[in-house]
């Protein structure tokens, strides 16, 4: 099987993931960006380096970047992008593929001709939530008597306050002492976490929970949701 070749251009986290998959399964590789400083993880690893400005057709030229199969453009600065897009479609690229940061952008580069547009962060909340619902609870014990819990609210909390639901979590035992509380420390709405919710916050059933307690109450809870 002939093996592809590809070019990465810009280093941010997703260029550098991409990056580093890549050479974990031995392909070859261009890299390029506009800062040396990103190529500090790379410098051991990559031969092809190039520092340069990807919008600038000739540049991209005279690093190879027109000769590989695959080139993955993952540049969070719109207008850089698009134009690099551009350009890579001038130089006859076979395969482009590149990253986008919002609707808009997206549209674009799909328009210029960019031969698939990828949005990584929509992506991965999609995998997360696809996975918080197929596992519907996720527990992890954090000391001997500490656990979190991580959860799709759905109706046991919908339309309840964090006060409501933390004030309804507590028992007490003869003397007084509480034996079972949840704490609510973070939530999840849309695509934005919230660690710092005011206990007047209402939950919907679609927003992501997360929450700390003793055994005893996570327990609890944890079978709650189970049962739905």
């Amino acid at each position: 099987m002939i093996k592809k070749t590809y070019g990465v251009i810009g280093l941010g986290k997703f260029g550098s993931y991409i990056t580093r998959g890549l050479l974990d399964h031995n392909e070859s590789v261009i890299v390029c960006d506009n800062s040396q400083e990103n190529f500090r993880d790379f410098r051991e690893d990559v031969e092809n380096l190039y520092m340069l400005d990807s919008t600038d057709m000739l540049a991209l030229k005279e690093a190879g970047v027109a000769d590989v199969d695959i080139v993955i453009v993952s540049i969070g600065d719109m207008e850089a992008s698009i134009l690099t897009v551009m350009a890579l479609k001038e130089l006859g690229n076979k395969m482009i593929v590149a990253k986008a940061t919002s609707k808009t952008h997206g549209q674009i580069l799909a328009k210029i001709g960019a031969d698939k547009v990828i949005y990584p962060e929509r992506e991965a909340a999609n995998r997360l939530f696809a996975e918080l619902i197929s596992s519907k609870v996720d527990v992890t014990l954090i000391s001997e008597d500490l656990k979190m819990c991580k959860v799709l609210a759905s109706e046991i909390f919908d339309g309840k306050t964090i006060r409501e639901i933390q004030e309804n979590s507590i028992k007490r035992d003869e003397n007084g002492n509480i034996t079972q509380e949840i704490k609510i420390i973070a939530l999840k709405r849309y695509d934005k976490w919230n660690t710092n919710p005011g206990l007047d916050f209402e939950i919907n059933s679609e927003d992501f929970v997360v929450f700390f307690g003793n055994e005893k109450s996570i327990d609890i809870y944890v079978k709650k949701f189970e049962m739905l």
